[in-house]
């Protein structure tokens, strides 16, 4: 038998239509936050992009700045050469300012203005990545401001961590160390390190140096 339906039930909306609208609903609200969504992701892009270019640029304009100072610190145009790394180091983001820092602290050690040599050097060393050949150059840098300058302890540890690192500057930190145990009076450090040097550099006449502080070293009674 039918099933009579009275008017109330046909004035409201079926199973179809309101399941219907609730997919609607939900699909605009979802879209809405899509869309949000990838306009943020969009605008994260933008902004990724934009510093890519700003950087690009600096390291650009850095670069010739840093060409024309190298070509006068090469020439000894010292003043100059200083006035061009500050510049440099204007651009704050580019690959150079570091190097920049590196170059001044070896013209401040030409001039023996060891003050700003060693600032220099310190900023250089704080700039440069781990383990790298820029760092070995810093720190190599720092320590020889630091031997000048009578801090031995300091440049000591400097020299160490810079003959750590595989570069070419290895042989110039462990003469350097050995120096620098030489005026701490630490006659087995100066022997061990001349001794390293001399694995790489056998035909050295530090050899001749060595010799004599090993025999200085037996001719020495041992204090009890």
């Amino acid at each position: 038998m039918a099933t009579r339906v009275t008017r109330k039930e046909l004035r409201q909306p079926d199973w179809f239509q309101v399941n219907s609208d609730k997919v609607i609903d939900f699909i605009q609200i979802h879209m809405v936050q899509a869309i949000s969504a990838a306009a943020v992701a969009l605008l994260v892009l933008a902004g990724v992009w934009s510093w890519g270019g700003y950087k690009e640029n600096q390291n650009i304009a850095a670069g010739q700045e840093f060409t024309k100072a190298v070509e006068s610190f090469q020439a000894a145009k010292y003043t100059e050469a200083l006035s061009g790394f500050d510049k440099v180091q204007g651009y704050r983001w580019s690959r150079y300012a570091g190097l920049a820092h590196l170059y001044q602290a070896h013209i401040y050690l030409a001039m023996s203005n060891l003050d700003k040599a060693l600032d220099a050097a310190q900023r250089a060393v704080s700039a440069t990545a781990p383990n790298s050949l820029y760092r070995q150059l810093a720190l190599v840098a720092l320590g020889s401001a630091e031997e000048r300058k009578n801090q031995c302890k300091n440049a000591m540890d400097h020299f160490i961590e810079a003959q750590q690192i595989a570069g070419p500057l290895q042989n110039d930190a462990t003469l350097g160390k050995a120096r620098c145990a030489e005026q701490l009076g630490d006659r087995p450090m100066v022997i061990a390190a001349y001794k390293e040097f001399l694995k790489d550099n056998p035909g050295s006449s530090i050899a001749l140096k060595l010799a004599e502080l090993e025999a200085a070293n037996v001719a020495t009674p041992k204090t009890k």
